[in-house]
This record gives C-alpha cells, structure tokens and sequence, in this order.
C-alpha cells in the first residue's frame, strides 16, 4: 500500500526529527571535545567552559595536552568511536605549571584535573598520564586528579607518571600524587570546605609518593576496586598505595595494592622511610576490608602519631603477601578496633603486630584490639602483641611461624626465608603524603 505521505512530506519529517533530536542532545547539556560530535570544542577546557552545569563532555578518543580546571557539577567522560576508546590528558608540551596551592601546607601543586569548590563531579573513562611533565625539583606537586573541597565520583579512570624529573625519579621528593582529596579553607571562597569522593574501578600506578590519597578533617574518601601499582623499587620516595589521614573519614575495600618498595630501605637498620600498601595515619574509623595487598615494604600501616586518633579500626578479610620487610598489618599508636579473618603470609617481621612504639592521645601506646580468625603463615610471629587488653582469640591459626603469639615489639631469629626482621625502632619514619609542615 503507497503511504499517504508524499515522500517531499516524509523527508521532512525526517529533517525534523533530526534537528528535534540534535536541538535536545544539546538542551541536555552535552558537548564533545575532539570532533566526534556536536557542539565540538578543540580541546577539553573549553568544553569545560562552555558546558553548562549539570551537562557532560564528552571527550572523543585521543590525546590532549593541557591542565584541566573544573569548578562546577558536570560530567567529564571519555568515549568510544569506532574501536577507538582512549582520551588520554597529558603534559602540555612546555610541562605542567603550577595552578593551584595545597590547603593545608600552602605547596604548590600542578594538577592536571583540578576539581574544585564544587560538587557532582564525576570524571570517567579517561587517563591522566603525567610523562614529560617538566618538573625538574620537588615542587610544584604533580597531582593526576585533584579534588579540592569538592565531591564527585571518579570511575574508570588511570592515573600514571605522576613523578617528579626529567628522566627518572628526583631522589627525596614527597611528592607525585595520583589522584587527591583534600578539604581545608578554600583558597577560592574563604570558608572551609568538604571533599566526599569515591574512587573506584581505576587503575592507578607508577606514581612517585601516592597512588589514591584522602587527606584532612571533612574529607571523606572510599577507594573501591582499584588497582594500585607503585614503582616497584625506587629512590624517588616511599609510596604509599592508598593512603587516609589527618582526620579523614572513608574506606578501602576490594582493592590490589602491589609494588611499593623504597630501595634504600633494605633491611629495619637501613630504613629513613618505609613504603606501605595502605596506610591509615591519624584518622579514625577507617574499613580496610577485603583487599589484596603484595611486594611492598609494610602492608596495612595503622599509625597514630600523638596529633590526631587513629582510633576503632576494622581490618577485615584481607590477603597480604609478600611484606618484604615490616609487618604484614601493623596497628601501632591505636586504640581498640578489629582484626579479623585476614589472611597474611611471608612477612619480614610478623603477620599482625599490635605495636606500642608509637604515641596514642592521651593514653597508652595502643591496645584493645580484638583479633579472631586469621590465618597467618611464614613471619618471624604470626602475632607480635607489644600492647596491653588485646583479645586474640583461639581461633587465629598459624602455619610456618617461628613464633605464633610473641609478647614485645621485636622478633629476631634465624632463618633463612625471612630475610630481614624487626628491632623494634620500625615506625619513627612512616611519613604521610603531603607531610606536614
């Protein structure tokens, strides 16, 4: 049957429809950066620029040399064309500057992504590489992704390079971050703000102090199902995978953490800095739960320093292997919190040390933990409990220990396949990242 509508007639219904469908993608706030679609824009700042709050960008496959500032509610994406599916933001050719400060120490920092004094940000599917970045001292701080006093969700993403030198890593710099969260007074605003971010399915490696941070007091920062991979050894810095602190609040679960090794630090007597999977420094509460975490120097550092708690943490259903030198989990300088159904193997000191050598806020060096169905398998001791009213509960088992409960902050024996254990002086020199001033 011929159709009533002329073909003049159906053409231009099609012509409508098209131009109703181009005029809608577009009132919904969606703009592309690359040309793969319209309103296209040459590079992603001015499709930040030019995106109304609440839109996305869209970033069509490729690369992207340029410092990237956001500071209102959008989405930021990478997108597939074609078989084509990396946007990938690199040093601009003359190397990152300097674009704005730290929160709490005043250092400068040269983010690539800077999120800031904003919320609902969420970056997806894009890498962030810092190679060539031009830095040629310990400052400006190279940061991936940084969100400052601002909330979002980053997805997808990886952060890499994120190190300071031309052509290899500049000894002693505490710096090189791959993604940040940080909340403080606001150098835009004035008042004091607050970071909620979640990280989660990225890749995060080759940074040159940390890989996923979470830092200050109205932080709240939840690493999920990331993989983190530090440098393997290095003499740039002593990495931290994942790190929490300073009165931050948040949670790491079901990430891989591997690689973080300061080669200096070869043996307890040698180490001016230790390099740690994931560490919890003066903050809280934290849940370390169900990661995996192999070939670092120190695994899950719990550390109070007498500034801030770090107070009622649960460390639960980890795998911890490979803890080259230090303690599989160290809790030292904390109060109370739960240890349970871990599994820890080959660590250099003990699997689990419940240690005292640090400073607790008015109070004991630790203690009250409680520790109950772990299984611990070739350490110096499975438990190193140098603290006081811990309940370890018959159910922890032990297989290949030269100890399996031992009271004290040391354990020394010979033996072979433990290459380097503990004398009791291990903690002095844990640093967070940015240090304080």
């Amino acid at each position: 049957m011929k159709s009533k509508f002329g073909s003049a007639t159906v053409f231009g219904l099609a012509l409508a429809f098209t131009i109703f469908a181009a005029v809608s993608a577009n009132a919904a706030g969606t703009v592309f950066v690359g040309g793969c679609g319209t309103p296209s824009f040459p590079t992603i700042q001015d499709g930040v620029n030019h995106a109304t709050a609440g839109s996305t960008v869209d970033v069509c496959p490729g690369t992207y040399r340029e410092q990237v500032i956001i500071n209102k509610r959008l989405t930021l994406q990478g997108i597939a064309v074609g078989t084509s599916n990396q946007a990938i933001v690199a040093a601009p050719a003359g190397g990152v500057v300097a674009n704005t400060v730290s929160l709490t120490t005043g250092e400068l920092i040269a983010a690539q992504i800077w999120v800031h004094d904003t919320t609902g940000i969420t970056i997806s599917n894009l890498t962030v590489d810092g190679a060539s970045n031009g830095i040629s001292a310990c400052s400006p701080d190279l940061v991936g992704v940084y969100y400052q006093d601002a909330s979002g969700v980053v997805d997808h993403i990886v952060a890499r390079n994120q190190t300071a030198g031309l052509t290899s890593p500049l000894n002693g710099c505490q710096c090189g971050l791959g993604i940040f969260v940080q909340s403080g007074v606001s150098t835009i605003t004035g008042k004091a703000g607050t970071s909620t971010v979640t990280v989660r399915d990225s890749s995060v490696h080759d940074f040159q102090k940390n890989g996923i941070t979470g830092n200050e007091v109205g932080t709240t920062m939840n690493a999920i199902l990331n993989q983190v991979r530090g440098q393997g050894p290095t003499t740039g810095a002593a990495e931290n995978g994942i790190q929490i602190a300073d009165g931050a609040d948040g949670e790491a679960v079901n990430n891989t953490v591997i690689d973080t090794i300061y080669s200096p630090c070869v043996s307890i007597s040698d180490c001016a800095a230790t390099a740690n999977g994931i560490l919890i420094f003066d903050s809280e509460g934290i849940s370390v739960t169900s990661n995996h975490v192999g070939n670092t120097q120190g695994g899950i550092a719990i550390v109070g320093d007498g500034v801030s708690s770090a107070d009622n943490q649960t460390i639960s259903s980890n795998v911890l292997d490979g803890t080259l030198v230090f303690d599989g989990i160290d809790v030292c300088g904390s109060n109370g919190g739960t240890l349970n159904s871990n599994t820890v193997a080959g660590s250099g000191q003990s699997a689990i040390h419940l240690d005292s050598t640090c400073t607790t806020i008015g109070g004991p060096a630790g203690g009250g933990a409680s520790l109950s169905n772990n299984i611990l398998n070739e350490a110096c001791a499975g438990i190193l409990n140098g603290t006081s009213g811990n309940t370890i509960a018959a159910s922890n088992t032990f297989f290949n220990t030269t100890n399996t409960t031992l009271v004290g902050d040391s354990c020394t024996v010979s033996q072979a396949d433990i290459a380097h254990l503990a004398d009791g002086a291990d903690h002095a020199s844990i640093r967070q990242s940015p240090a304080r001033p």
